[in-house]
């Protein structure tokens, strides 16, 4: 399971499309394994969605701290590697950033400056797989150009 959500979110922000080729047996049914994943996965939407459907790719690029998406005032914050221990820096943000918060629940941090954005997350909350960090935003990110996010 862990490979396919590290996928789609990829895919979503990137600004992709992800999509699972699962194919019937000759007698109709869904292999039982591909079912359990399609379930997995399922689950993991109907906590996280929010972060994926209806969402662009960006406005941060993608880098070593994983991926973003937006919609509307919100920016979901993908940290996929925590190399920094608990915080992540990201380039600066010409929009006022209101409140970070963990999607799904918890506490997040930020610090914005005219140089970058940096999030913080403790240790004990940060998920091993994704750990959604939720930007909201003064006004909309939808027409925030690209960011790029170095190496």
């Amino acid at each position: 399971m862990r490979d396919c959500i590290l996928l789609l979110v990829k895919a979503a922000g990137r600004d992709g499309n992800f999509i699972l080729n699962v194919g019937p047996r000759p007698d109709g049914q869904i292999d039982p394994p591909q079912a359990q994943r399609l379930k997995e996965i399922g689950d993991w939407l109907a906590k996280f969605g929010e972060s994926i459907y209806g969402t662009r790719g960006g406005p941060f690029l993608p880098g070593a701290y994983g991926v973003s998406t937006h919609h509307d005032k919100r920016i979901y914050v993908h940290v996929l590697n925590w190399t920094g221990g608990a915080k992540v820096s990201l380039p600066a943000l010409p929009v006022k950033v209101l409140r970070a918060s963990l999607l799904g629940g918890g506490e997040a941090g930020f610090l914005q400056s005219e140089q970058r954005v940096e999030v913080s997350v403790p240790v004990a909350s940060q998920d091993n797989l994704d750990t959604i960090v939720v930007l909201e935003l003064e006004q909309s990110a939808n027409d925030l150009k690209p960011i790029p996010a170095g190496p």
